[in-house]
């Protein structure tokens, strides 16, 4: 390799960089604009004296790629991001006091999997009988 071609890769390389920082740069401010506060914590709701804020879990994810330039019109870039929003509770606000309160997951309260036990063992048992004859 000569330097002048080292040379004009080196620029080359540093322009497609420059594009895809900016693009990406461009969509993370966008993704900021559209999933801020608000999709974490909703717009308030308040009644009787009770005032009741959303919470959700809000995931980010972002992408970059590239390209090289082997004609005159070069060859691909690109960014994307993207965003997912989980509801976990929301935050209670009285007179009285202020307090988060999780949404419940019922297939972890004790009572239905102590339910689910004898159930999966009386299934076990029609299973092994139907394999047996």
């Amino acid at each position: 390799m000569t330097e002048d071609t080292i040379t004009q890769a080196t620029a080359e390389a540093d322009t497609v960089a420059a594009r895809i920082g900016g693009l990406l740069e461009r969509t993370l401010q966008q993704l900021g604009t559209d999933v801020g506060a608000k999709a974490v914590f909703g717009e308030p709701v308040s009644q009787g004296g009770r005032t009741v804020i959303p919470v959700a879990r809000v995931i980010l994810g972002t992408g970059a790629g590239g390209g090289q330039a082997d004609s005159a019109e070069g060859s691909g870039f690109g960014a994307g991001a993207g965003a997912a929003a989980q509801p976990v509770g929301y935050i209670e606000i009285t007179s009285v006091e202020a307090a988060f309160v999780p949404l419940r997951k019922p297939w972890l309260e004790p009572a239905l999997l102590l339910a689910a036990v004898p159930l999966v063992l009386i299934l076990a048992r029609t299973v092994v009988k139907l394999i047996r004859g």
